[in-house]
């Protein structure tokens, strides 16, 4: 397997991520993170492991002002919006159009909490099939605090990193459950023992959309599938979707 550094720009901001081949012309997958999560945290290095030994090419990257260390992509967390990963994704996928490495005619996305409701909202028409993992239709409590510094108002999370104000003021122009209704085939994915993202999002979710789609609750999995049998069953339900659909 092959993995090559990537790069590409969004408004001025260079985007970093991985290229997973293991041949020229293999149907892609483009991975999604969460909100704060990276290219290379939790699951993502093993599902793009997994990806390639299927067969797949893999894009993983770094949302703007995420990652660690030189593979960081430009940009502040801080200025993160649906809006502007939407924006990132989108231009990932004009990167590989591009590459002439990848059939450009098979891509698909994998994406993971905030990530899924990327690939969902961006509803992007060359994306072939979808598989949403622990994804919300509206934000839940993300147990944060306010403040207010130089007349720009903060949301501090749990894990002490901050958000402004236009975070949430975004995301009131999307209406998940609306934007659902419009997307190719999609698997959604969800633990039974999710603590962050209650089980009727995913119940909704998958009521709502169209067909084909699939379900799959994992029984006693939590949020990030931090135990290796809820990941690998998992992401095995994943390859199976995209083997039937891209």
């Amino acid at each position: 397997m092959e993995r090559y550094p990537v790069e590409f720009y969004v408004g001025g901001h260079r985007i970093r991520g991985n290229l997973h081949l293991l041949y020229t012309g293999a149907p892609c997958i483009i991975t999604l993170h969460g909100l704060e999560g990276n290219k290379d945290s939790g699951k993502w290095p093993i599902v793009a492991s997994k990806l390639v030994s299927e067969g797949y090419a893999c894009l993983r990257f770094n949302f703007r002002g995420c990652g660690e260390g030189p593979e960081r992509s430009d940009g502040s967390f801080e200025d993160t919006t649906l809006t502007s990963r939407i924006e990132d994704y989108r231009a990932a996928l004009q990167f590989l159009q591009k590459t002439g490495r990848i059939d450009a005619r098979r891509i698909g996305a994998i994406g993971s909490s905030f990530g899924g409701m990327v690939a969902i909202a961006a509803q992007e028409k060359e994306i072939k099939t979808l598989v949403a993992i622990s994804t919300p239709y509206v934000i839940p409590s993300l147990g944060e605090t306010r403040f207010t510094c130089g007349g720009e108002t903060y949301y501090v999370l749990p894990s002490g990193r901050r958000l402004k104000a236009k975070f949430y003021e975004d995301l009131r122009k999307y209406d998940l459950l609306e934007a659902i209704k419009r997307v190719p085939p999609i698997l959604i994915i969800q633990g039974s023992a999710d603590e962050l993202v209650p089980l009727d999002h995913a119940l909704k979710l998958y009521e709502t959309a169209p067909e084909p789609k699939g379900i799959e609750i994992i029984d006693s999995a939590d949020h990030s599938f931090t135990r290796p049998e809820h990941l690998d069953k998992a992401i095995n339900l994943a390859v199976e979707w995209f083997k039937k659909y891209l």
